[in-house]
């Protein structure tokens, strides 16, 4: 793989381990916006991560078994050699107490290779700290799978799987200034299509044909902009509204995790929120209230910027290519 920019691959690594200041975060999350190295090293290392943190996890989960066949170990391995002097070890281990609370120690150290921290105290969330946090940003990134053509979404269709087919995306969506709705636009998915609204000018991009559609104004957008305001809305008009808290799954920050539903249009929603600088990292969306089967959208990564470069949303017709005004 190509390798990250050099003045940020060890603050990459701290990125990872969740020991950074929020607004140290927030630098680094408009850095991998935009900058597809780093995404990629970014992502690696969160693999990386989540098998450490699962090796933990799987640990604990035997903790009662190892103790045990540590303690048969140490049992086994008292020293042999006779002297008058009893042995400080001997005594030791006559206690069944002593003998458990050696096992666990040596149980603990190995954990915690794998185990930096563990808080207890999880910090309570409130929805208006978030709303003040995303009223600060104008620009979003962010990838994921959905289960529709990428010509469906935009469109107001439902996101819907089908043929049991997935198909993986990347999203770049700037504000315009009232910052009701996305200005500039940009969609690749990974079968290499390509959508970009920048300039009120409209590209589409078909590489199984090498076509690319040019069309005045905006082909796709961000109809509602997902500012505060749109946070306190969904609250105030969506069902089962619930807030439980966590660990991300990666990274191991504290986080809250948010279900609601809409009857209405038979959909329901999960949001993680990071407690740390209040503002979504991951989304899921199903096609029923109960959020129930594989998500018909679901967001690993959701990255905010006070602006995205311009020249994201820049299109570049691919050599070859043939242009198709619309």
């Amino acid at each position: 793989m190509d390798r990250p920019c050099e003045k940020m691959q060890d603050r990459l690594a701290d990125y990872i381990l969740g020991i950074l200041s929020a607004e140290e975060i927030n630098t680094i999350n408009e850095h991998i916006s935009w900058c597809p190295k780093c995404r990629q090293y970014v992502q690696e290392l969160e693999d990386e991560n989540r098998i450490l943190v699962q090796f933990g996890e799987d640990l604990k989960a035997t903790m009662a078994a190892r103790q045990d066949k540590v303690i048969e170990a140490i049992s086994r391995s008292e020293p042999t050699v006779h002297r008058k002097t009893p042995s400080l070890w001997r005594i030791i281990m006559k206690s069944n107490m002593t003998k458990l609370a050696t096992a666990a120690v040596i149980i603990v150290a190995v954990v915690l290779t794998v185990t930096i921290l563990d808080r207890t105290v999880t910090p309570a969330w409130a929805i208006e700290d978030t709303v003040k946090a995303l009223n600060q940003f104008n620009g979003i990134y962010l990838s994921g799978v959905v289960g529709v053509p990428i010509d469906k979404i935009g469109r107001g269709e439902d996101l819907v799987l089908r043929d049991g087919k997935n198909m993986s995306v990347e999203f770049w969506m700037q504000a315009n200034e009232e910052r009701t709705r996305s200005e500039n636009y940009r969609i690749e998915g990974g079968d290499g299509t390509v959508w970009s609204v920048c300039n009120s000018m409209t590209y589409r991009y078909d590489p199984k044909n090498n076509t690319v559609r040019v069309q005045s104004g905006r082909g796709i957008e961000m109809s509602i902009w997902p500012c505060g305001d749109y946070l306190l809305k969904l609250q105030e008009f969506m069902k089962d509204w619930q807030v439980m808290y966590g660990k991300d799954a990666v990274t191991g920050r504290d986080c809250a995790f948010i279900t609601l539903s809409n009857p209405s249009q038979g959909q329901s929603w999960w949001l993680e929120i990071d407690l740390e600088t209040n503002l979504p990292v991951r989304a899921k969306g199903w096609h029923n209230t109960r959020r129930e089967g594989t998500p018909s959208m679901n967001f690993e990564r959701i990255v905010f910027s006070e602006k995205l470069p311009d020249d994201i949303f820049e299109f570049q017709i691919p050599e070859g290519a043939t242009v198709i005004e619309e």
